[in-house]
């Protein structure tokens, strides 16, 4: 069995006492305490293959951490129906990075499927040849892009504190990505912080923002509509970002 710990520490009792957990495939990786995923113990230099396989192993974690968190958003999604709101069966995503992204029922934007399963796969690929770097940098923006799906469903059910959490995630993992920036305007109106927005669709626009079109078709943005602030930002922005 391998083993694991929590790396939550000053937040987590199990993280602050060191506590070793071990797990057979295929058990749940949450901690009992926090329920944060926990994080992969790297064994002993023997029978690693020498240091190309320690290299890999905190890869490895990552890989299938994210492939964990990526089940998490699925099943999230699945217990956590809209009302009023007939389940459909799964579409499977297409292979072209260029599929767009898409306005939620609920609000904000998500990456695009497409997009997360091309990731995966590079980071797959990348994990295979040997080149940590690159599988570690496609692995974070793979889980970059489910840490958002996940905010966008919470803030469509009211968690606002929640999907804070997770914006703020998502933000230190891609500090630079337009749609963190956008997805906390979004949240920002929700909590009746008009003027935070405004700077967070700003900062996301500045970022290189392209989803012009979805922007268009998101609901909660209609207080901003009427806004000159609004218009005068979308008037700069929207012919270079289109």
């Amino acid at each position: 069995m391998a083993k694991y710990t929590c790396a939550t520490l000053g937040d987590c009792d199990r993280a602050n006492t060191g506590e070793v957990f071990e797990r057979s495939p295929g058990e749940d990786l949450k901690c009992p305490d926090c329920g944060i995923l926990l994080q992969m113990q790297a064994p002993s230099t023997s029978g690693n293959n020498g240091p190309r396989g320690n290299k890999l192993l905190p890869i490895a974690a990552a890989v299938i951490g994210l492939a964990l968190l990526g089940g998490a958003a699925l099943l999230y999604t699945k217990r956590q129906p809209q009302p009023g709101v007939a389940e459909t069966p799964p579409v499977a995503a297409a292979p072209a990075l260029e599929a767009p992204a898409s306005a939620t029922s609920g609000g904000g934007i998500a990456p695009p499927e497409a997009e997360t399963a091309a990731l995966r796969r590079q980071g797959e690929a990348s994990l295979t040849a040997g080149d940590a770097t690159q599988a570690a940098a496609a692995s974070n923006r793979a889980a970059t892009n489910e840490i958002l799906k996940l905010a966008i469903a919470k803030m469509a059910q009211g968690k606002l504190d929640e999907a804070e959490q997770d914006l703020q995630q998502a933000r230190s993992r891609a500090p630079q990505e337009s749609l963190v920036y956008y997805n906390f305007g979004v949240l920002r109106l929700k909590q009746n912080r008009t003027a935070d927005a405004l700077r967070e669709f700003e900062a996301s626009f500045m970022a290189g923002f392209t989803y012009f079109d979805q922007l268009d078709k998101d609901s909660d943005l209609a207080p901003l509509r009427k806004d000159p602030r609004f218009a005068e930002l979308l008037a700069k922005y929207r012919k270079t970002g289109q």
